[in-house]
This record gives C-alpha cells, structure tokens and sequence, in this order.
C-alpha cells in the first residue's frame, strides 16, 4: 500500500496531465495537505498564499485546480457553460433517501428552483418586510436596554439571533426565539457543529480503507444519533406544525407547497430543503453584517460617511424602508465592501471539468479535474483588487484610484443556475439591519476584539468568535436632525 502510495505520488507530480500547473510538489503528489487544512478549518487563508505565490492558476491537490480569475466566474458555473458538481464534495448523507436543493442533480434542482421563484420574488419580498422589519425593531429594542446597563454585547451573537428568527419565521410561520434567549441559541450551536461532521465524513470517504469503518463506529454512537435525531426531530415538528396551519401566509414554506404545479417539493425534500434555508438564509447577513460592523469600526470616517447619509435621507426612522434604502450609495459600497473582505461563504464550490476536459479563463483544464474559486483568495488577491487587504468602499463608487481593480471576480451569491436564490433578500435584510444599527447607535469597538478577522478557522462558513462592542444611544437630535 506504501508502495503503490509513493508510485501514484510519482505519477501526480511528473506525469499527470495536470502536471504543468504551478504548485506545490507534495501537494500534486498527495492529497492529505488539503485535507488536513480543511479538518483544521484554515485551508481558506492557505490557498491565499498559494495565489500570491504561484498566481492565478494553481494546483491545490492531485486533481484540484484552483482559479481565482474573473473570466473563470462565466467559464465555470455561467449559464450555457456550468459544469457539473464534483459529487464527491456533495455527498448525500447515506441515512437521507433524497436529495436536498444543494445536492440536486439538475433535473431535480430545476424543480425545486422553479418552486422557490416565488418565494424569492421582490413581490414576495415586499410581502414579507413587516416581518423582518419587527424583528429588526426587536433587536435594536433590546439593545437599547443593554446600551442603558453601559455593558458591552458580542454584536455577532445579536446579529445571528436576528437573521436566525427572520430566517425561523419565514420559514416555519414562527420564530426559535434566539432573540429572547440569553446565550447563544443551542440549535444555532448544533447547526454550526454539524458542518465540522460534515467535513469529516467527506475527508473520510477519501479514504476507504480507514474511513468506512470510522464513519460506522462514529454512526453507532449513541451520542450521535440521538444528536441527529434530536435536530431532524426539532425540524419535522416545525415543519409539521407549518404544513398543517391553514394560514395563506407568504412566507418561504407557503410559497414552495403553492407554486408547485404538481411537480415541487416531496415531504423529504421540504425538510432536508428546510434546513438548507435556515443556514443559508441566516448566516450569509449575519456574517456580512458583522464584517461591516468591524470593518467600519475601524474605519470611523466611513462610519461617519454613513451616517451622514442616513440623516441627510431620512427625517425619521419610519422612514427607513427596503424601497428608500436601495439607492443609498455610500450603505451600499460598504456592504459590498464588507462582502469582498469578509465574504459569507469563503470557499470554493467545486466543479468537475467533462470528458473532453473545458477551457477556463483561456487556460485549458484537462477532464475529471476538480476546479473551483475559493472566494476568500479571489476577493483577496492584489491580482484582482488594488490594496486588496484595505476596507475602501469608494472603490465601488468609482474611485480612480482602483479603476483597476478587477471588480467582476466579486460574484459572493455564485453565478448561473445554482447562484444564491435569496440574494435580494439577503441584500435587503443586511442593508435594514445596518441602517438601524448607524442610526439608532454609537458603537465602539472593545479592546478585546481588535484583530477579530484575523486568524479565524472555515468549515465551510467562518467560525466567528465573539465581536465585543460598546453602544451608547444616539440622542434624539442626532437621530433625527
């Protein structure tokens, strides 16, 4: 086995076809670099260096090539030109009998989108803005009252605790009461758990030999288990209760069981789907949201900028809406911003190249080989973005001094078929929650959270620690003018 390891390792490095790619030897002959960064959670900031090192192209693993181009955004998941998904890195959990949104082959995943549609819709989001906007209100109520106690609050865990009972609402018809709880909700915790298990099993099924029968002791514990039963349980009775309501309420869940014309979603799919919508939908804004309350915080004068706009657009708070918020341009350059330096999902989404191999960003990609942009190294590279570790959100307001940056690599929601179905929602969301918190505070960042974006570990999504912060109440002049 030793052996046949050390010959296989000769032939990835020398003779493979990919072996006119820059990177790393041990890395082409092996796979187990990338798979032990990816256990420790801190492959993200390792394929950055790799980028600075060996430039666009760079081959991460003995069949993985990792593109950090803007051309290679169209070439790989474009419309017309997706490739396919490396199926290995989406594998379905043996104990599910169906597949979720993500893991949808393409004749299912069409089905499923077309039922979401409307659930995403900017009618359906309009629909649904008092609800959002009341647990907006919700938290900036309650921070108030810690602003009054002078003590400092993790802003991540506020921020989670919004989006995730946006996200519970509009999903179940109820919220999980994380803004009421006073630590960090536990099925927030689980969730954020699971994705290490995931990265396991998926590191695991790489190797057979060992990995089969260590998923299996892991599968019997009872510990486990009843883990697992206790989420999917937690689920299923939302869902349940959701399904059995005879409300026409427009929420997500309402519209994917209306719209369906006879051909959307089985019972499992919802469920498994269910999950998939409360992660994505809430950990996208509360991680962006947190990026720019750091980033800002950093940067007092664009702090300042925004909230001059914020005064200078509105008279009072009612007045901050979805529709009025939109054309602000300085909120939005630091939201955009706040997506390139701290983008919600930092990694790559891996696709495999056909049998006659694709040709990406006019380098040509043999078949049966991995490739993907890891979004962190991309949004990141000085290839891309002038002073790419600089918070600047004037570069999206036309700034000369980044006319070259290469602004179209940023694509934080993906592209073509499968990008981010609730983008819009997401957008709308980030820049309600940002507004209220400028117009309604003053905030300081505490000693403790200097260096907060520094060093964090990626399962998938960022491991955030706390983000300490002091607040103090604008006074009603400076709210209003």
């Amino acid at each position: 086995y030793l052996l046949y390891g050390c010959l296989r390792a000769l032939y990835n490095v020398y003779f493979s076809p990919l072996s006119r790619f820059p990177g790393p030897k041990l890395r082409a002959g092996f796979y187990f670099p990338y798979y032990y960064e990816r256990l420790r959670g801190n492959y993200i900031i390792s394929w950055r260096l790799l980028h600075e090192e060996y430039g666009e192209v760079v081959r991460i693993s003995p069949d993985n090539i990792s593109i950090i181009s803007p051309e290679a955004w169209r070439d790989i998941y474009g419309l017309g030109k997706e490739l396919q998904k490396d199926w290995r890195y989406y594998n379905r959990d043996p104990l599910d009998k169906v597949d979720d949104l993500l893991r949808a082959r393409d004749k299912d995943h069409a089905r499923m989108r077309r039922s979401m549609n409307h659930a995403f819709s900017e009618q359906a989001l309009r629909s649904q803005e008092d609800i959002i906007t009341g647990y907006v209100s919700l938290m900036i109520s309650k921070l108030h009252l810690r602003a009054k106690q002078q003590s400092p609050v993790d802003a991540t865990r506020w921020l989670n605790a919004t989006t995730f009972d946006i996200t519970g609402d509009l999903t179940f018809g109820e919220p999980f009461g994380a803004l009421d709880a006073d630590a960090h909700y536990p099925w927030i915790e689980h969730l954020f758990d699971g994705l290490k298990w995931v990265i396991l099993g998926t590191t695991l099924s790489q190797y057979p030999v060992i990995g089969v029968p260590f998923v299996a002791l892991l599968r019997s514990l009872p510990a486990l288990a009843q883990a697992r039963e206790k989420y999917h349980g937690y689920v299923d009775r939302r869902l349940g209760k959701r399904l059995s309501s005879k409300t026409d309420r427009n929420d997500f869940i309402g519209h994917m069981t209306k719209h369906t014309e006879g051909k959307g979603f089985a019972l499992e799919e919802l469920r498994l789907t269910s999950s998939i919508l409360i992660l994505a939908g809430s950990e996208t804004s509360a991680t962006c949201l947190s990026g720019a309350i750091y980033f800002l915080l950093k940067s007092p004068d664009w702090l300042s900028k925004l909230s001059v706009e914020l005064r200078s657009a509105f008279k009072s708070e009612s007045e901050i809406t979805f529709q009025s918020l939109a054309p602000l341009k300085v909120l939005n350059s630091i939201i955009q911003e706040s997506l390139r330096m701290y983008p919600p999902l930092p990694v790559d989404l891996p696709r495999m190249t056909p049998e006659e191999g694709a040709t990406i960003s006019g380098t040509y990609i043999p078949p049966n080989t991995r490739v993907g942009i890891p979004m962190y190294p991309a949004f990141r590279s000085e290839l891309n973005f002038k002073n790419s570790d600089a918070f600047a959100p004037n570069r999206w307001l036309g700034d000369e001094e980044y006319a070259s940056d290469r602004r179209s690599v940023l694509q934080p929601f993906s592209m073509g078929s499968r990008n981010c179905i609730g983008q819009n929602f997401a957008w709308a969301e980030m820049r309600s929650i940002l507004a209220r918190l400028v117009w309604n505070f003053e905030m300081e960042l505490c000693p403790e959270s200097e260096g907060w974006d520094q060093g964090q570990r990626v399962y998938f999504v960022w491991s955030k620690p706390p983000l300490m912060i002091k607040l103090k109440a604008r006074s009603e002049f400076e709210r209003y003018g």
